[in-house]
């Protein structure tokens, strides 16, 4: 059975230049996508408005991870990168997304939709992409394009990736990382990767 994935990011940085950065992927197999869509647009207090784990209260930010732990169609891929230069995201984020687009295609996953960045920014992505491709990385099976996580054309499934990043990122060195991860653990596969 195919399925597709949506990506997205979030990075901790440090004043020693000892940073995460964070990629996570919603993977849903395609007969569930419609079902898990509408159940995440559900988590937005209005119609119109954006769910984003940053901009949250705690609270709101423990209930997100809650609605995502029980959307259970959906598995959820980590890829950390630690030791981020902060003057180095790009690149943390090119590694980070060569291992994850490696993960999915070897599970098989046929299309990712990323969240659209700068237009600048998205063509470093395809030709990152396009790369990984040429050294036989990733197949070219998996296709990858970009969508927005809000508006007219917005996809809330873009939403599952970013709770599950940021859960991650502020998990990441808390005492209580364990605790705030243990809803999502059942559907949680985290890949680290060094970045130096």
């Amino acid at each position: 059975m195919s399925s597709a994935a949506w990506l997205d990011e979030s990075m901790r940085q440090r004043p020693d230049h000892n940073g995460i950065y964070v990629l996570a992927a919603a993977v849903i197999q395609a007969a569930a996508v419609e079902t898990v869509r509408f159940d995440a647009a559900r988590l937005a207090p209005t119609p119109r408005a954006r769910v984003h784990y940053r901009d949250a209260t705690d609270d709101e930010r423990r209930k997100m991870i809650q609605a995502v732990a029980s959307m259970t169609a959906a598995v959820h891929v980590v890829v950390m990168g630690s030791g981020m230069d902060n003057s180095r995201q790009e690149r943390a984020r090119r590694l980070c997304l060569e291992q994850m687009l490696w993960q999915l295609d070897q599970a098989g996953v046929e299309h990712a939709s990323i969240e659209t960045r700068t237009a600048s920014l998205n063509a470093k992505d395809i030709a990152a992409i396009a790369q990984f491709k040429r050294r036989r990385i990733i197949s070219g099976r998996i296709k990858v394009d970009f969508v927005r996580p809000h508006g007219p054309q917005g996809d809330p499934l873009l939403w599952l990736p970013d709770i599950v990043a940021g859960a991650v990122s502020s998990a990441h060195g808390s005492p209580y990382g364990e605790q705030l991860l243990a809803p999502l653990k059942p559907t949680l596969r985290t890949y680290e990767i060094g970045l130096r």
